[in-house]
């Protein structure tokens, strides 16, 4: 087999031709007969091929032939061969029939594959995707290549291919919720374990820790599945797939996370561990039944979070000093707020590995155990064994504790024992859902805590917020900051020499400007004065007034240093946290709806929305690529004739941040440019999930048959040379438009 099959697969060359131009280049068929088998086509969904067999102008043993010797590839006799089920695996059935298609056997890491018609060049690339494997082509006669198909696919329980045509014939129109169908879960506990489910499932989540995102979301909608990261805290789009892959997808996420898969109208909540870059992640997962489908969303725990010292979290000077005498006090109450997602769990767990040794007795009631941690006693609660924040918290008290942490306070029972505890020779620490620290009092308060209670345990309450990380590699001074700083109550704009940075982008942090996140923090410390004022009817104004007259810094002045620093931009401390409260306390007078002219300046939005996108309406978008500002404009002249939306870019580098910030439908790059070639460029468009569907067609003066093997070799999706037909130029255009449009209405 190696040596019948040159390496590169040459037949990529020839992927411009169709079968009927080369069954006349091999003698067997005419023009005239040809030109009859495109007339007949008109009226009939059949392929030319077979077209021409009913004809009987060829059998499928001259077409196989014909097309062995122009594409130099294998002629494979099937009779003559047997595959592994292992192999036929690698292939689903649908595929095979579809496509007529068989996998033959495996050679040196590629997938040997023969076919009835090679030339489907689409087959290719779904069996490429499908597979995650380099693909060697054979052919074979289509009587064949049906009859090893049936021989190795038998039909077993429910035709999914039947099934899918008969629904396909019937169209019913209800106006009442779309009903889910039935599906035998013993076929689904087969399909979750076939290799392309397993892979598309393995390449989500490696590409979801790779770009570090904390969340990944799969969400049906009526006719694909949307694929989303929540990466630094802003939710990106990364894949629209197919509708017909989320109940396979589904199950095998279920089935790795231990949950039910035969559950499908009722949440779900499940767990498991992957590996990847030799780190051990925890997945925390949860489904939810939506009108389209099951809603899947997976945590994913990085366990270096559990190992974050205060300096990694962003504390510093007085925060950091606060932080640090509150944990050393032998008991108390302290709290951290925050809305959900605000690292709140990160900076408990924080103060857990500064105070843990072997000289105390830790102990923990978390719901659930995100990270572990050597040296302390983790508890999870289990509501259906009895096991609740203040049953758990009960029986913590009765094992002799130094420190116990609640994983939050929900209710006025757990917030009541809490405190107890914390007059009674206890360091506790906890959660709370509130706006801000002088919030959390009255929070305490509204939940049924005495005052004297609230004020004899409670030391000290951290409030914090997520803003993102300017990225180190593009990071650069921001002029227009300068314009915020009218909005900057006075007396604390820092002068007028102020540097405040922010990110170009650049491909490290995939053209955002930000990589990572940092926090800012207020820290509300429970003087003496603070204390008196905390009665039944006290409010959060009044607590952070006299806070702020002993030297309270509220989230923005944090915020504020941390750009000043280059750490973070102006634009994401005013997405997170605003300035308008330091006047207003200041004053003594509660912070009123701003309206919008007195908010933000215009551009401050622009400053922190997240990484823009170019969107058309009604109108494909076409990236053109190219270093010659003439071929750039003729070919960008050209395809605005077609009613394409057309943004430029004038070599690799800058064409990749187009890429991310537009998501085009079609990309046509020139090869040989500065900075990036368009052979580079591919390659790193198809190596990520994101981009890897966005066709791509090559222009070059270079005629080198080599170089359009290497380009259709990396992924490219046509290859052709310059000067270009521009008819033909257009007809492919259209081709691998439609065909994306296509699979997005799927």
């Amino acid at each position: 087999m190696t040596n019948e099959s040159d390496k590169g697969n040459p037949l990529k060359a020839h992927k411009h031709k169709r079968l009927g131009d080369l069954l006349i280049q091999a003698g067997i068929l005419s023009p005239n007969d040809l030109q009859k088998a495109l007339n007949a086509q008109r009226t009939t969904t059949k392929k030319i091929g077979q077209i021409l067999m009913d004809m009987g102008i060829v059998d499928d043993i001259q077409i196989a032939r014909a097309l062995s010797t122009q594409l130099n590839i294998p002629l494979l006799h099937l009779s003559e061969i047997h595959v592994s089920s292992e192999v036929i695996a690698l292939v689903p059935a649908e595929m095979a029939e579809s496509y007529l298609l068989l996998p033959i056997t495996e050679e040196e890491g590629e997938l040997v594959v023969t076919m009835a018609n090679p030339l489907e060049f689409y087959a290719l690339d779904d069996l490429r995707f499908m597979t995650q494997r380099p693909i060697k082509i054979a052919v074979s006669p289509q009587s064949e290549v049906l009859a090893a198909i049936d021989k190795y696919y038998p039909k077993k329980g429910i035709g999914l291919q039947e099934t899918l045509q008969d629904e396909a014939a019937i169209e019913l129109i209800k106006s009442v919720e779309p009903q889910e169908k039935e599906v035998d879960k013993s076929m689904l506990t087969r399909i979750v374990e076939d290799p392309p489910v397993v892979r598309f499932a393995n390449s989500i989540l490696a590409d979801a820790v790779k770009l570090k995102a904390s969340d990944i979301h799969i969400e049906p909608r009526q006719a694909s599945v949307i694929i989303r990261y929540r990466i630094d805290g802003i939710m990106r789009e990364i894949l629209k797939t197919d509708k017909l892959i989320h109940a396979a997808l589904v199950s095998r996420i279920k089935v790795f996370s231990g949950m039910d898969i035969s559950i499908r109208r009722k949440p779900q909540d499940g767990r498991a561990q992957v590996k990847y870059g030799g780190i051990a992640y925890d997945l925390r997962v949860s489904s939810f039944p939506t009108s389209y489908g099951e809603k899947i969303t997976i945590r994913i725990l990085n366990p270096e979070s559990a190992k974050m010292s205060f300096e990694n979290l962003g504390l510093q000077g007085a925060h950091y000093k606060s932080l640090e005498n509150s944990i050393r006090r032998p008991q108390g109450l302290i709290l951290v707020t925050g809305p959900t997602g605000s690292g709140k769990s990160t900076t408990l767990y924080a103060c857990l590995n500064r105070l843990n040794s072997s000289e105390v007795n830790i102990i923990t009631v978390e719901d659930p155990v995100e990270y572990k941690i050597d040296g302390i006693n983790q508890g999870q609660i289990n509501p259906k064994a009895g096991i609740t924040f203040p049953s758990a918290l009960r029986s913590i008290l009765r094992q002799d504790p130094d420190i116990v942490m609640i994983g939050e306070i929900r209710d006025g029972e757990t917030a009541s024992i809490a405190c107890q505890a914390s007059q009674t020779g206890h360091l506790v620490l906890s959660t709370l859902h509130t706006n801000d620290t002088p919030s959390a009092i009255t929070r305490l308060l509204d939940l049924g805590v005495d005052a004297f209670v609230v004020a004899d345990s409670v030391v000290a309450c951290v409030g914090q917020r997520l803003v993102r990380r300017i990225c180190d590699q593009c990071k650069t001074p921001d002029e227009l900051s300068a314009q915020f700083l009218d909005k900057i109550p006075t007396g604390h704009s820092g002068g007028e020499h102020v540097q405040y940075y922010k990110g170009e982008g650049c491909e490290a942090c995939r053209y955002s400007g930000y990589v990572g996140r940092i926090g800012i923090y207020e820290i509300l410390r429970i003087t003496p004065s603070v204390q008196s004022l905390i009665k039944k009817d006290v409010s959060a104004t009044m607590i952070k007034k006299q806070a702020m007259q002993e030297g309270f810094q509220p989230f923005f002045m944090d915020g504020l240093l941390k750009a000043r620093q280059g750490l973070t931009t102006i634009g994401e401390v005013l997405r997170v946290a605003s300035p308008e409260s330091l006047d207003d306390e200041a004053s003594g007078t509660a912070p009123g709806p701003s309206t919008p002219d007195e908010a933000l300046p215009e551009t401050a939005c622009k400053l922190y929305e997240p990484m823009p996108r170019v969107t058309s309406v009604g109108h494909p978008t076409v990236l053109v690529v190219d270093d010659k500002q003439i071929e750039l404009e003729m070919m960008s002249h050209l395809l605005k004739t077609q009613n394409y939306r057309i943004i430029k870019a004038t070599n690799g580098t800058e064409a990749l941040k187009m890429v991310y910030q537009a998501m085009p439908d079609l990309i046509v790059t020139d090869y040989m440019m500065p900075e990036m070639d368009g052979l580079t460029l591919i390659k790193k468009l198809k190596s990520e999930i994101t981009t890897r569907m966005i066709p791509v067609i090559m222009l070059t003066a270079n005629e080198d048959l080599q170089s359009e093997v290497e380009v259709l070799g990396v992924g490219a999706d046509d290859y052709m040379t310059k000067p270009v037909n521009y008819e033909r130029f257009i007809a492919r255009v259209n081709r691998l438009i439609q065909r994306r449009l296509e699979a997005a209405e799927r």
